[in-house]
């Protein structure tokens, strides 16, 4: 029984720590940091290293590992802040956030073996939002114009059968791995490393809404996920100030519902212009994306979003022709 909840408290303890690091890392992102966060920085990760320390003594050898792990890179990572200016700290903590994330991902990483789940970062990386953007743009291009309907499932097959092949060598071969993680490193976030990255959830999601045989309900879905989540990301980390849950905001999430409304509209009224009612049909198929994106937690939203958007799109086209 003691044995029992030794364990419960080391897991809760873990957790909470690595939260803590999880909300010390998301406010040194460049879009969330405040020149007065310093101080309180630089007291929170002393508050971390502490608790790390008594944590080490837990249950389990490879926990007591990580935990020393993580430990070890906090203080050789630590910025040395006295004496500095305002934008000398900056570039400190910056490089402190850029230099701990890997080994945040591989920590979390570790706790989610044990079952204990703690959320992945997404810092700030605008390169990736116009990466995500232009993809979806392309998508969007290939149905609408290039693509007959009859060839959407096939061409979507080879991509996610490119994509998985992709996930299984990098699961044989941690030099694969390694190498394709610098190739994309503009583009990925550190998380990706450890799971499956997000195009290949994309990929699969078009597969998926592309069983459906209408190029409108693709396109829609397309849209909704290129155009409203990067924006939202981008929203939610600068302006927002109304906490909901798994990280989202209400601010970013109004943002998502309003861009992927009008992203699906001007699709529908662009190249389907004889379905009736776009309006609705976009809304029908941006709020149900809107709450995926909200509550995704364990699964993508890469595969979530899409997925509603074309369930909403489809369904509301049921009901009003």
């Amino acid at each position: 029984m003691s044995l029992a909840l030794d364990s419960r408290s080391f897991a809760q303890d873990s957790r909470s720590l690595a939260l803590e690091l999880y909300d010390l890392l998301r406010d040194l992102d460049p879009a969330r940091w405040r020149d007065e966060l310093a101080g309180r920085t630089r007291d929170r990760l002393a508050a971390i290293e502490a608790g790390l320390a008594a944590a080490a003594e837990g249950p389990g050898e490879s926990a007591r590992e990580a935990m020393h792990t993580l430990a070890v890179a906090l203080r050789e990572a630590r910025p040395q802040t006295e004496g500095l200016g305002v934008t000398e700290l900056r570039e400190e903590w910056m490089a402190f956030r850029t230099q701990i994330q890997p080994t945040y991902e591989t920590f979390a990483k570790s706790l989610r073996a044990a079952d204990i789940h703690v959320p992945s970062l997404r810092p700030t990386n605008y390169t990736r939002n116009l990466f995500h953007v232009g993809g979806a743009l392309i998508a969007l291009a290939l149905i609408e114009m290039v693509l007959p309907a009859s060839w959407l499932t096939s061409i979507a097959a080879t991509i996610a059968v490119m994509a998985w092949s992709m996930e299984g060598s990098r699961r044989l071969s941690p030099a694969i791995n390694q190498l394709l993680m610098k190739i994309f490193s503009p583009v990925a976030h550190p998380h990706e490393a450890h799971r499956v990255n997000s195009s290949t959830w994309f990929a699969t999601a078009l597969l998926l809404t592309s069983l459906s045989g209408e190029a409108a309900i693709c396109a829609v879905a397309v849209v909704v996920l290129g155009l409203a989540d990067p924006m939202a990301a981008i929203v939610g980390r600068r302006l927002g100030k109304t906490p909901l849950i798994n990280g989202r905001s209400l601010q970013g999430s109004l943002t998502f519902l309003a861009v992927g409304w009008a992203g699906a509209w001007g699709v529908l009224s662009t190249w389907h212009p004889e379905l009736a009612h776009a309006g609705l049909v976009a809304l029908g198929a941006a709020l149900p994306a809107t709450f995926a994106e909200l509550f995704s937690r364990r699964i993508d939203d890469n595969l979530s979003i899409p997925l509603t958007a074309a369930a909403g799109a489809w369904i509301t086209l049921l009901f009003v022709g």
